[in-house]
């Protein structure tokens, strides 16, 4: 039996769609290997797809991958050299990339695999680094912080994928993917990163607007569900001691800040800087400092003692939106704010795009999935940069863009075989 080598390029995006999520948390830049496979992809099979038909939606992320490209070009200006291309670079590539995966999609439900495997290695990876090194926080092989929210992003995504197939899925499969999300989630405690827990809160949020749309009858349960797992985090708070401490630490660190004004302790640094964030802001809101002027203004107020010095340490601001605003202005902020809500108007589930599938069906499932967990995408992301950088860190850039990239082309390739597209 001859391989059919018209299927190589799906296969390809396929395998590289599973490993974004899949190794992303428990290798060594496990985030790049899906994503350098992808680009190899892209480039390999450049002449096969880069006359296919786009659509409006796709050359729209592709449009803002690319705005995103620029900014970031703009805000790397003190890596100098080469350095200055790393992160835009990534958006660029993440751009192709989609062009590619669009032509040649990735399967759908061998792609979603991939995201229990990652929570569930996150899990395990944070399990040996304090358990058995005796590491205080849980880092994977990158910065506790992005690690940690990752690892929640996985665990949620995991619990939502379970129960999207509860009833067509056997026991040990509910159960295997279950674990999976649990894993994640105790990766994300035992990496001791308090704002990403705050992403939680649009998650139900938006999953309650779900419910109410598609099945008004599990409601009840669902707010139920909400209190357990609420109930369930509080006790692995109060029994895991670095967990609690580090939830100790949010009200000693704010509460040393505004009655001592002490700004050297991790939430303490994070209030000075969005103190002078928000009056650089005012002196210069359109088009804002620039990094340069940003940086050499921030280190002249500290000097003369308007500031804490424990700001000075850092080139950016612990918030996406005023650390882009201060430096790029409303510009900037535009543009991040249109990447997000493109995002979530491209994969909301709305019932007419549902209507492509008889409901319930296998297909009507894998695309409300994926239109679910592509709806999350930015308003987790939303969530945790409001206490970090996210895009500062490559692995920030990496799995969200290359995220994307498998999430939307995989829901192209159901409605390809439905049909609704060429």
């Amino acid at each position: 039996m001859r391989f059919d080598k018209s299927k190589l390029p799906g296969l390809l995006t396929t395998l590289a769609a599973i490993l974004v999520p899949g190794l992303a948390l428990w290798l060594r830049s496990g985030y790049s290997y899906g994503a350098g496979l992808m680009v190899l992809g892209a480039l390999c099979f450049l002449p096969r797809w880069v006359r296919y038909r786009q659509s409006n939606g796709t050359w729209l992320l592709v449009a803002l991958f690319m705005g995103m490209a620029v900014m970031w070009y703009f805000l790397s200006v003190l890596d100098g050299g080469t350095g200055q291309f790393d992160r835009p670079v990534k958006f660029i590539l993440g751009a192709v990339s989609l062009l590619f995966a669009m032509c040649y999609p990735p399967t759908a439900r061998i792609f979603l695999w991939g995201i229990p495997l990652g929570s569930a290695g996150a899990g395990f990876m944070a399990l040996w680094q304090v358990c058995v090194l005796g590491m205080e926080r849980a880092t994977g092989y990158t910065n506790a912080i992005q690690w940690g929210n990752m690892a929640l992003l996985l665990g949620c995504f995991s619990c939502i994928y379970a129960v999207s197939f509860w009833h067509q899925r056997s026991l040990l499969w509910r159960l295997l993917v279950l674990a999976a999300a649990a894993l994640g989630a105790l990766a994300s405690l035992l990496s001791g990163s308090r704002g990403g827990w705050l992403a939680l809160l649009p998650m139900f949020f938006m999953l309650m607007v779900l419910v109410r749309m598609y099945r008004p009858q599990y409601f009840g349960r669902l707010l139920l569900g909400c209190a357990a797992i609420v109930v369930a985090l509080a006790t692995v708070m109060a029994f895991i001691p670095r967990v609690s401490e580090r939830v100790d630490e949010v009200y000693l660190d704010v509460s040393t800040y505004l009655h001592a004004g002490n700004s050297n302790t991790s939430l303490g640094t994070r209030l000075e800087q969005y103190r002078l964030a928000v009056q650089m802001i005012g002196e210069k809101p359109l088009l804002g400092w620039g990094m340069q002027g940003y940086v050499d203004e921030m280190h002249r107020r500290v000097d003369a003692g308007s500031y804490g010095q424990s700001i000075r340490e850092y080139n950016f601001i612990h918030n996406d939106f005023l650390d882009i605003w201060v430096k790029l202005g409303v510009p900037g902020v535009l543009l991040q704010a249109a990447l997000f809500i493109s995002l979530l108007w491209l994969f909301w589930p709305s019932r007419r795009r549902m209507a492509l599938w008889p409901a319930d069906s296998t297909p009507w499932r894998e695309a409300l999935l994926l239109r679910i967990l592509g709806s999350l995408m930015p308003a987790m992301y939303l969530a945790f940069g409001m206490s970090q950088q996210f895009f500062v860190h490559n692995s920030g850039i990496v799995f969200f863009v290359f995220l994307v990239v498998a999430l939307w082309s995989s829901l192209h390739g159901l409605e390809r075989a439905s049909g609704a597209v060429r």
